[in-house]
């Protein structure tokens, strides 16, 4: 798990530029095999359902997995909820993170 890489979106503006150009990154290390996993925050997700990104539709295709940290919404991509300590282990066990 050393090597994998986890991004924590932390933001309440996830269709920013910032947001955009994370994701591009994300996916860009996903396609060359970067294990890769995108921490949506609950307050990123709420932003989400109110203005779904198409670009999240492809996580999934480049092995991305997504995980929060509460109730997972009907979201445009599949979401598995962590509990805290199962969150804190896994930003523990990460060989990198990125908060944005």
């Amino acid at each position: 798990m050393a090597n994998q890489i986890l991004y924590i979106a932390s933001g309440s503006a996830p269709l920013s530029s910032q947001f955009q150009e994370t994701l591009d990154m994300l996916l860009t290390g996903a396609a060359f095999g970067q294990p890769t996993i995108l921490w949506l925050t609950e307050v990123c997700l709420q932003q989400l359902q109110l203005a779904p990104s198409d670009s999240l539709a492809q996580l999934p295709d480049f092995g991305v997995r997504c995980v929060t940290d509460g109730p997972a919404p009907l979201a445009p991509i599949p979401v598995e909820t962590l509990d805290s300590q199962s969150l804190q282990t896994l930003r523990d066990q990460c060989g990198q993170v990125l908060v944005f």
